[in-house]
């Protein structure tokens, strides 16, 4: 593989006699340090100066030169001045550099200076959460409040899309819905080292989703042995609690990882709907109120990394979520009024079993021919099973009242299997991303409907369902990175060729696709000034449906709801651009395009004739997403840093109506996240956040969504000269994130109100195990099939 790149690329690569010296910029957390000031003086000539700035990710380059010795100086704001001798003999990239924070007196108490927690890369955002108050929270709440994330109805959004691939550690998180935020739930803060927010991935990104949202976990460099104990208790409508361990030790050759989380509790939610039926002249009222007992929780990750030497690493892993006793109890008490009087009433009482287990299995080869060149190999396994076995019972308070009572059961199994090589090299003119991905899909679902009749339940296989279907996907990029002078430049282009077919044996139909798309991606970026910086980006992305939205068999939820999928639903493709413009690193500003065509959502559709409301799962013609994103870190005290992003947007969505005649829908809106950040002991480990959150309105096909709002707080104190610490949050103080979604258009008169428990109170307790000293980075990569689960 070496051989052959390098005798595609010889003519371009070129020969010269001149030098080269790079190395890479970190603090003291092993995080990049961007833009920072970079001078290279000759000790023998003075009159020799050479200046470059620092890129994104920290790097720097200096080109041209010839033997000798040389001074390296480094400034930058909130960091001790570098300094450093070099020799150079041949090209040389220098051991990273690790800059210190700058350190003030204030009120007799040492007070490190705060760095933005928020930090603008050429293709990404990064939200760095550790050591801040928020690292005492779990995975779900610390995505929720990254900048630019909305999570309204359970559902995380970005820039009004829902199409958003979840990883972790560059691999996919198999699980969506409900299964994704107890996932999430259930990992804890302390592993987060940061959340990118990826609104146009590069080529090297599998191109499902609109965008990505990427969990970066830690791990340490150096050798030794460290761990934590944590627990927590969160009190909102139920109560909830978690314990967990993480274990992480590391030798000379081998290192492993561990992290277990067990978890309880009630997850609480309700729906209140009002549907008008105007064919009868009936209103129908009713709450939803879902309990979901989460008896036993298990949430797990394990790592065995071997080094045999600097240059090749082999890396076993798994992770999983497994909760085999879950169970439910949803109670749906509905009232019809007909022309404003009470009709009747009827009560559905739906008792559920929904055990799932999702398991992933991965093993890595990475192998550095220098420090320039890499090769890397992965291969995963994902066995997912989830299961919903329902008893459904309604009891109707007439004349004569009477019971209508059937089981409703849904086994799914996925299995999922992913391999990829990943190439990288730098060579004298560009840097080289390249490589290849396989993924194949194996998904059966059976459904089983059961009537209650004289005594017994009896099969309905009219409304039973066997449904297959398998998936595979053949892709392969490149990608080119440059920096020249003040310009850094990226460009990718990703080729998908995805085969599918599913089958259904009732309805009986057979479905297949193929298709191939290229997903091409370019940045640029140039640093006018040390204070003005502009970018340009442009993206593809293709978001294939939920393997469960493909099975066209109907879910009912009760005698009059049903969930209905379609095993013809087309993938959506998305294309995005966005201009933006940085003034000192801390102001920004991006105007953004984005136009999804072809997306699936879920949609109440009512049927006037037989009263039924129906989830129906289905593509419309496209989205339309435009805004500008305002943005400003800034420390106004050395113990006191505020990260604020606003801005107005507006969202054009278009539907078919069934006569074909089209209906569009349009809102302008405004959205808006502030957090504050506060160290008020840094002797004592005292730190606090304050967060708030809101949004003016949106669209979801042809129905609006209600405005929504969030203010959160959290705090975090170290106990026993930090070995332990204790955390606070408060969230949702007064319930601003209820969200109404109304229907109003030809003849659906139709609305509904969602909570989601998240007001609520939660306090944690972290004690640290070993060395807690050592460093810490992000660990391995993860993959990307999971999300669609």
């Amino acid at each position: 593989m070496r051989i052959l790149f390098s005798l595609l690329l010889l003519p371009l690569a070129g020969f010269t006699q001149k030098l080269t010296l790079s190395g890479h910029i970190q603090d003291e957390k092993s995080i990049a340090i961007p833009y920072a000031n970079i001078t290279l003086n000759s000790s023998k000539d003075t009159s020799f100066r050479q200046r470059t700035i620092a890129t994104s990710d920290g790097g720097f380059q200096f080109t041209g030169l010839a033997k000798g010795n040389y001074k390296i100086l480094i400034n930058t704001v909130g960091f001790t001045p570098f300094e450093q001798s070099v020799s150079i003999e041949n090209d040389l990239e220098l051991p990273i550099i690790n800059l210190r924070d700058e350190v003030s007196q204030l009120a007799e108490v040492q007070i490190t200076t705060i760095k933005p927690t928020i930090i603008r890369k050429i293709d990404r955002l990064e939200f760095n959460v550790e050591n801040t108050a928020l690292s005492s929270a779990n995975a779900w709440e610390i995505v929720k409040r990254a900048p630019g994330v909305q999570s309204g109805g359970g559902e995380l959004s970005l820039r009004g899309s829902k199409s958003i691939l979840v990883t972790i550690n560059d691999k996919k998180v198999y699980l969506s819905g409900d299964d994704l935020k107890a996932f999430l739930e259930g990992t804890s803060g302390n592993e987060v080292k940061s959340v990118e927010i990826i609104t146009n991935p590069p080529a090297k990104y599998e191109a499902s989703g609109s965008a990505v949202i990427n969990i970066k976990l830690k791990k340490n460099l150096q050798n030794g042995y460290k761990g934590s104990i944590n627990s927590s208790y969160t009190q909102g409508i139920y109560a909830k609690s978690n314990f967990g361990i993480t274990q992480y030790i590391k030798g000379q050759k081998f290192a492993a990882a561990a992290s277990y989380t067990f978890g309880n509790g009630i997850f609480y939610n309700e729906i209140s709907e009002i549907t008008d039926y105007a064919d009868q002249q009936q209103t129908w009222y009713n709450i939803l109120r879902r309990k979901n007992y989460r008896d036993a929780e298990h949430t797990y990750r394990f790592s065995v990394e071997y080094a045999p030497d600097s240059l090749n690493t082999i890396t076993i892993g798994t992770n999983g979520y497994v909760a085999k006793k879950n169970h439910s109890l949803y109670l749906i008490p509905t009232a019809v009024y007909q022309q404003g009087q009470y009709k009747y009433g009827f009560d559905t009482q739906n008792e559920r079993i929904t055990p799932r287990s999702n398991t992933a299995y991965n093993i890595s080869y990475d192998h550095r021919f220098s420090a320039k060149e890499s090769l890397s190999l992965i291969a995963d396994f994902t066995n997912d099973n989830n299961r919903a076995d329902q008893d459904i019972s309604t009891v109707y308070h007439v004349a004569d009242p009477y019971t209508n009572r059937f089981k409703n059961n849904n086994n799914q199994q996925i299995q999922l299997f992913s391999t990829q090589m990943d190439y990288r090299n730098s060579l004298p003119l560009f840097e080289l991303e390249s490589g290849l991905k396989y993924s194949k899909v194996k998904a059966d679902n059976t459904q089983d409907f059961q009537h209650y009749m004289s005594g017994s339940f009896a099969a309905d296989p009219a409304l039973s369902n066997t449904y297959r279907y398998d998936e595979s996907v053949l892709a392969g990029y490149i990608g080119l990175n440059k920096e020249i002078k003040s310009w850094s430049l990226k460009a990718g282009l990703r080729a998908e060729h995805t085969s599918t077919v599913g089958i259904s044996s009732q309805p009986e139909e057979i479905n297949k696709q193929n298709y191939l798309n290229l997903f091409p991606t370019f940045f640029v970026q140039n640093k006018l000034s040390d204070r003005h910086t502009l970018g340009l980006s442009y993206g593809r992305r293709i978001s294939r449906p939920q393997y469960s939205y493909l099975n066209p068999s109907k879910t009912y939820f009760s005698p009059n709801s049903y969930l209905v999928g379609d095993a013809k639903l087309k993938p959506a493709i998305t294309d995005q651009l966005s201009i933006s413009y940085a003034y000192k690193g801390n102001y920004r500003a991006e105007a953004y395009y984005s136009y999804e065509q072809h997306p699936t959502i879920q949609l109440p559709f009512q049927d006037n004739v037989n009263n039924i409301l129906i989830q129906k799962v289905t593509n419309i013609p496209g989205n339309r997403y435009y805004g500008i994103d305002f943005s400003v870190s800034f420390q106004l005290a050395p113990w006191f840093t505020v990260d604020m992003q606003a801005g107005p947007n507006r969202v054009e969505s278009s539907f078919k109506l069934s006569d074909g005649t089209a209906l569009y829908n349009r809102v302008n809106a405004l959205n808006t996240n502030i957090d504050q950040q506060y160290t008020i002991s840094k002797k004592d480990g005292f730190t606090a956040g304050i967060n708030f959150s809101f949004i003016t309105g949106g669209v979801q096909g042809p129905a609006k969504v209600s405005s929504m709002s969030s203010l959160n707080f959290n705090a975090r104190k170290k106990l026993f000269r930090n070995r332990a610490e204790i955390g606070l949050m408060i969230s949702d103080v007064y319930r601003g994130e209820k969200m109404t979604v109304t229907s109003n258009y030809a003849d659906q008169r139709n609305s509904f109100t969602y909570y989601g428990d998240t007001q609520n109170i939660r306090l944690s307790f972290r004690y640290n195990l070993g060395n807690n000293a050592l460093n810490s980075k992000a660990i391995k990569e993860k993959t990307s099939e999971q999300s669609r689960l």
